[in-house]
């Protein structure tokens, strides 16, 4: 796997909420998108990145049968080690939250991708995406987790003419650090030597088309000149928030071996649903123990979820040498949808529902 990633502010904010990282030993990439009032959001982003660093590296040490989050019985252990490691970011940032007034009410949404032998897990919350590109075919692999999706789901959107004059597309049902537990979205691939993997905030999936995405990628070879241009249509199509591009390419080669791969050593894991966090001190959360991963624990035929004048040089990251950036600056514009009371935390273009709506 190699891996290239640029972020961007973006022509329309001060500062930028975008955070990623890549664990090239672990082969781990993710990328965050904040919101929150007071800069929150990218302390929120931030949080989760380290976090989700420090759970795949540190934490991930001794094997083990025991997860502290909730698991479904089916998942394999690649797809536990993903949703956990999306939960426990999720809770740092939820406790987080609750230590000084100016973060209430912060989060951030997530895309995490990790290979295992010859497959990715793919787990994400809220509406930061991934694409795969594969023998030139663009394909959305997660779906968003949107206000807009959700009523299509409960039928009460019905057709693409209904889907179009929807006018809360930007109303997100699920982010990271909004409540102590979120469930993730999580699923297995196959990958194939060649394929390209785009891992993106929606700075870039609401400015610049699949359609274009696909033209554009199909023409460059050079992961590092895609990125670039990939944030230079976003600012071009008017920069109204940050931007950040993570290309990640499956090596040719990579899997000249065609031997079958063994099947999941299913086994049922217990599971504990985390206390909540007044019942201990941050300090003191102990890690839980995980099993180790190998190929043998991969099912080839689960392939199912478990749960859009002069530019500035850009600033480019070679990954894996490169970790996401804490950042500093005046108060974000991206803000939750309950927050309407008070103006410092207010935003019309930017919103997350801070509980699952009603099935009704």
């Amino acid at each position: 796997m190699e891996c290239v990633a640029v972020t961007d502010v973006g022509r329309m904010r001060e500062n930028n909420e975008d955070a990623f990282d890549a664990i090239p030993e672990k082969e781990f990439y993710v990328v965050c998108d904040g919101m929150g009032g007071h800069a929150s959001g990218q302390v929120a982003s931030r949080i989760a990145v380290e976090n989700i660093r420090r759970y795949v590296t540190d934490l991930y040490r001794h094997p083990g049968p025991e997860y502290s989050f909730p698991n479904p019985p089916t998942a394999t252990a690649p797809e536990r080690l993903v949703s956990n490691a999306i939960q426990w970011a999720n809770e740092r940032v939820f406790i987080e939250s609750m230590k000084e007034r100016q973060y209430e009410g912060m989060g951030t949404t997530l895309v995490a991708m990790m290979g295992v032998g010859r497959h990715l897990v793919l787990g994400h919350v809220g509406d930061s995406r991934i694409y795969r590109y594969r023998q030139g075919v663009l394909e959305q692999v997660t779906r968003d987790h949107s206000l807009l999706n959700h009523y299509i789901d409960l039928g009460k959107i019905r057709t693409d003419d209904e889907a179009k004059s929807f006018k809360e597309t930007n109303v997100i049902v699920r982010a990271v650090g909004l409540k102590d537990y979120v469930e993730p979205t999580v699923r297995m691939v196959e990958r194939m030597a060649g394929d390209l993997y785009l891992l993106c905030s929606d700075g870039l999936s609401d400015q610049v088309s699949d359609a274009v995405v696909a033209d554009l990628l199909s023409k460059s070879p050079s992961l590092d000149a895609s990125c670039r241009k990939l944030v230079d249509l976003a600012n071009l199509a008017g920069g109204k928030d940050n931007c950040t591009v993570m290309l990640v390419r499956v090596l040719p080669g990579a899997f000249d071996d065609e031997e079958a791969l063994p099947k999941t050593i299913r086994r049922e894991v217990p599971t504990k649903r985390p206390s909540p966090v007044t019942d201990f001190d941050d300090e003191e959360r102990t890690a839980p123990s995980l099993p180790a991963i190998t190929d043998e624990m991969i099912d080839d035929d689960d392939d199912g979820p478990i749960g859009g004048d002069t530019e500035p040089e850009l600033p480019q990251i070679h990954l894996p040498s490169a970790a996401g950036s804490k950042m500093s600056g005046p108060p974000s514009s991206r803000r939750r949808v309950d927050d309407d009371d008070d103006e410092e935390k207010t935003d019309p273009n930017r919103q997350a529902l801070p509980f699952q709506p009603d099935e009704e």
